[in-house]
């Protein structure tokens, strides 16, 4: 992305450290902790950060739970569009990051705020509140002098990103309440530094599908944000149907900025699945399957909170099962042996297929 490295703080991962062990031991998923529970540090991430030794209480979490590693992990926050952001904020350089069991934390900072935090006060003018020390004034210069190295813009997927994933499902807090499965978000966001005295007005922000133009979109700004996460430099346009595996995608967004039109356009290609997808269009159905081999069974939504729930299966002695598993909220992989026509019916709250070997 052209951003800056995230170099590991020691002060950062253990307060990272402690607050895993704080979510495994209480059995709890939040940014903060409550002062009677074990193992508490703090009550917020800038708290936590503080109490482990970091002089800056400017620090950004992210946290998530269940993947079996930190590639898995990131690229699952990168689909929830308030932790991608914070991923991709402009003014962190430094990381802390601890794995407990499928718990990670991530806490995020800025070399130069938490140095200035340290130093000595004699600056007059710049900003407050940000230190251990509430009183203690940063000057701007060290405010922005991470932010200013950075580019004036970033694009996620960024142009010509390969594998992205198809599909977005839901993160706390909600950007999409009323909808409980959707399309991988698109994000603009403007760096502040340069567009902090700018006015930013979006005309238009569109997605086409190989050629074809996306219709069932939904764009969020900090206008509409139900949350009030989104800035006045940020920008999302969510597809309201998951993407679809292997295709080209392109994002077009125009803007007037102080006046002047500006537009952009980029290409990102969806992942492509090496196993043979089925998928399951209706309520009902019959669908042939080869033995021995792992197939993805995409239960394609029957409406925007359409999720698999109580999945169920029934056959009969000599069809084995040799593998199965969810891999995402509306697909399933699955692997199975027997003889010619030996039937598996799966079942789910919605749903009645069968699957039949030829």
């Amino acid at each position: 992305m052209g951003l800056n490295v995230l170099e590991e703080n020691p002060s950062l991962t253990l307060a990272a450290k402690g607050h895993a062990k704080y979510l495994f031991i209480n059995n709890e998923f939040s940014h903060y902790e409550k002062y009677y529970s074990k193992r508490f540090i703090g009550k917020t991430p800038s708290r936590r950060a503080v109490e482990s030794g970091y002089k800056s209480r400017f620090v950004i979490e992210n946290i998530s739970k269940g993947e079996e590693s930190y590639n898995e992990s990131v690229k699952d926050l990168f689909s929830a569009i308030y932790h991608r952001l914070g991923f991709l904020n402009f003014n962190i350089n430094e990381i802390g990051f601890y794995k407990l069991n499928k718990i990670f934390v991530y806490d995020m900072g800025n070399y130069y705020i938490n140095r200035a935090c340290a130093e000595r006060n004699s600056v007059q003018s710049g900003f407050t509140a940000i230190c251990k020390d509430k009183n203690k004034i940063i000057s701007k210069s060290d405010f922005y002098a991470q932010m200013k190295t950075n580019p004036q813009a970033v694009f996620w997927p960024y142009d010509g990103m390969k594998n992205t994933p198809a599909v977005f499902y839901e993160e706390v807090p909600d950007p999409l309440p009323d909808y409980g499965v959707c399309g991988y978000p698109v994000s603009i966001s403007f760096n502040p530094f340069y567009y902090q005295n700018k006015k930013i007005k979006l005309i238009s922000f569109e997605l086409y599908k190989n050629g074809e133009k996306v219709n069932k979109t939904k764009i969020i700004t900090y206008k509409n944000d139900v949350n009030h996460k989104l800035t006045k430099t940020q920008f999302v346009l969510f597809p309201l149907e998951r993407l679809e595996y292997g295709s080209e995608y392109e994002a077009k967004a125009d803007f007037i900025i102080s006046g002047r039109m500006k537009s952009y356009e980029w290409k990102f290609s969806v992942e492509e699945k090496s196993q043979p997808v089925i998928t399951v269009t209706g309520r009902k159905g019959i669908y042939k399957i080869r033995p021995n081999i792992t197939y993805l069974i995409y239960f394609k939504p029957l409406d925007e909170n359409d999720k698999l729930s109580k999945l169920r299966y029934e056959f009969y002695r000599g069809l084995q099962i040799n593998k199965i598993g969810y891999k995402d909220a509306n697909t399933i992989y699955l692997n199975i042996s027997g003889s010619k026509n030996q039937k598996l019916k799966i079942t789910t709250k919605k749903r009645n297929i069968t699957l039949m070997i030829k």
